[in-house]
């Protein structure tokens, strides 16, 4: 093991800490990885003790301050995500054209921020230590909130309140369960920079969610590098 690993982890327990901040659980992250559950749990407790963390997503949020250049948001068609040169990152470094990660000057004030979770009924806003009453927020997503939606082909959007930083952006899937299918295709951007549009497939009798950027992954920032507040977004194939 190289001596620049961070905690001397070895590739398969940093393998599951990156999905468990993808926001995996261990049952996902075993069928993700196509081993047990209980391998999971082998390596989650290792990864434990090296960290010295007492839970395993506080170990996965340690690794992610030591390791942020290297591990990137969920990848939209919601696989493992490292950063290597044969895959690609659905949530950019915004400091690069094609980078993996949020600016650093965002990294420590977000990855120790607590998300505060509140049932919103109009829009399901989510407020964050990260974000302020200054800060770019949804406007209208299509589908609609708690839409019901013809199955098949979907063009899945957002639109903030202004314009947004270019190729910077966090489509976060918290469920393979619940998250449509968009194979490798990548968001456009309106030409006033407000609106992101995903082409996904959607299938009949399943029921959607996608977040709109979550701890850690909070690449959509407006223009002046302020992060939107997180957005969810639920719906649901007839």
């Amino acid at each position: 093991m190289p001596d620049n690993t961070p905690f001397g982890l070895t590739d398969k327990e940093r393998e599951v800490l990156h999905l468990l901040a993808q926001g995996h659980d261990v049952k996902s992250a075993a069928d993700t990885l196509n081993v047990s559950t209980n391998i999971v749990n082998e390596r989650l407790r290792e990864a434990r003790r090296k960290t010295k963390s007492s839970s395993s997503r506080g170990a996965a949020r340690l690794l992610a301050e030591k390791e942020d250049h290297k591990l990137s948001g969920p990848r939209i068609s919601g696989l493992t995500q490292h950063r290597r040169q044969d895959e690609h990152s659905h949530s950019p470094r915004v400091r690069a054209v094609d980078g993996s990660h949020f600016s650093s000057r965002w990294r420590i004030p977000m990855l120790v921020a607590i998300v505060a979770t509140v049932t919103a009924l109009a829009g399901h806003v989510i407020s964050t230590g990260g974000a302020t009453s200054s800060s770019p927020s949804v406007v209208s997503t299509s589908p609609a909130s708690d839409a019901v939606v013809a199955p098949g082909p979907i063009d899945l959007s957002v639109t903030f309140d202004r314009p947004m930083r270019r190729q910077s952006y966090s489509f976060v899937r918290k469920s393979a369960e619940t998250y449509p299918n968009c194979g490798n295709n990548k968001p456009r951007q309106s030409a006033d920079g407000r609106t992101f549009t995903l082409k996904c497939e959607l299938e009949a009798g399943r029921h959607y969610e996608i977040w709109f950027n979550s701890q850690p992954y909070m690449n959509f920032v407006d223009e002046g590098g302020a992060p939107a507040i997180p957005y969810r977004l639920r719906f649901r194939a007839k």
